[in-house]
């Protein structure tokens, strides 16, 4: 049996994404793997980075320092999943307490260029004053993704960019805290509770450098 070349690709594409979701699963994203009943663990620390967001201004990982915040990587040209990812982004933008901030950063950054991002956001009805839209390198940014424990290919040939449909969530000393499905309901409620019990942690009462 022939297949043409977009079918080819469809195939290739689910292949790629199925094995990277077991290689992932089988890892610290196992449903619940990094939860207990007193506390999520730390999972490891975001790495630095320097990307400019939807205005063309600075965003490090510092100037998010003393902030909870989940992030996404996806860019605006995706037929696939980024568009349903951003709309339950927008849907947590609203339900979470003002204190938690969103940062989704794009894997296509020779198309989504500042001005690009502003539509995407204007588009979700993103509260600006929260939810920060980044580019840069693209290396740079795949690299992002694999530090936060994510999967991010670039796009090839024949293949399109392959990235991890999770959002991650991040306290407030940098530290990244969990990974939820974008498409799980349960996944989406557990993220839910777990960002609010991490403001209840990272209250302005507490040191951010005071031990837990």
């Amino acid at each position: 049996m022939k297949f043409g070349p977009k079918k080819l690709a469809a195939i290739l594409w689910c292949g790629v994404v199925i094995a990277m979701a077991s290689v992932i699963g089988a890892g610290p994203w196992r449903r619940g793997a990094w939860r207990t009943p007193e506390r999520l663990a730390i999972l490891g620390a975001v790495p630095a980075f320097q990307f400019h967001d939807q205005d063309d201004q600075p965003v490090t990982h510092a100037s998010l320092r003393g902030s909870v915040w989940v992030a996404d990587f996806i860019f605006t040209q995706c037929a696939g999943p980024c568009p349903l990812m951003t709309v339950k982004m927008a849907a947590l933008q609203k339900s979470l307490p003002p204190q938690v901030k969103f940062v989704s950063f794009s894997l296509d950054p020779e198309h989504d260029t500042p001005a690009a991002l502003k539509r995407y956001a204007h588009i979700f009805s993103a509260d600006e004053s929260r939810w920060k839209f980044l580019t840069g390198d693209q290396e740079a940014i795949m690299a992002q993704a694999r530090g936060m424990l994510l999967a991010a290919l670039p796009a090839t040939f024949n293949q399109p960019i392959i990235h991890d449909g999770r959002f991650v969530l991040i306290d407030g000393q940098g530290r990244v805290r969990g990974a939820y499905l974008s498409n799980d309901p349960q996944s989406l409620a557990d993220l839910n509770r777990d960002a609010r019990r991490l403001v209840a942690e990272d209250a302005p009462s507490r040191p951010l450098d005071a031990p837990q």
